[in-house]
């Protein structure tokens, strides 16, 4: 594609104005160029300028697969709900770590006493932390990709993380709070 082809235009000015913004104003008026004219045979597409040949090489090459549906959802979504209300009792110092030794891996452990010993919890000064939403994705048979949200005063915050099934029960696996 040539560049007499492309159509460019300045962007939107998204930012409140400031004071003298007239004087401002004027001097980006003089530094922006007329945008460039289209000029041939160039036409619209409604994808986003991809080639229809290559949206059908690239959808042919991608497996149509259904996501693995995980048999016990109803417990992995209780399951998820009660891990991380623990984990926010946890985080909030209203619990000890060791309440969640049973449900969640060494790992989810390590890195949440390290949160607390560095003091790196999100917005912990705004109040405690109430659970709003829990959503649960299966990844693969046995898995599951959680997402949540989570109230501390007038913020709302999110919390990642993955369960994995062992024999009979859940995991907490990977965790992290935003």
């Amino acid at each position: 594609m040539s560049t007499d082809e492309m159509l460019l235009s300045p962007a939107p000015h998204c930012e409140p104005q400031l004071e003298g913004a007239a004087s401002v104003r004027r001097s980006e008026a003089a530094n922006v160029a007329a945008p460039h004219p289209v000029t041939g045979s160039a036409r619209r597409r409604s994808t986003g300028g991809t080639p229809a040949s290559i949206r059908r090489v690239v959808r042919a090459s991608c497996p149509q697969v259904a996501p693995p549906v995980i048999d016990s959802s109803p417990q992995a979504r209780r399951f998820t709900e009660q891990v991380l209300r623990l984990l926010l009792e946890v985080v909030d110092r209203r619990r000890s770590s060791s309440h969640l030794r049973a449900f969640a891996d060494a790992r989810v452990l390590s890195a949440i006493s390290t949160m607390l010993t560095q003091d790196l919890v999100p917005a912990r000064n705004l109040g405690t932390a109430t659970l709003t939403s829990v959503k649960v994705t299966p990844a693969e048979d046995g898995a599951a990709e959680v997402f949540a949200s989570y109230q501390r005063g007038p913020r709302t915050l999110a919390i990642a993380g993955r369960i994995e099934q062992s024999k009979d029960s859940w995991r907490l696996v990977a965790v992290r709070m935003f």
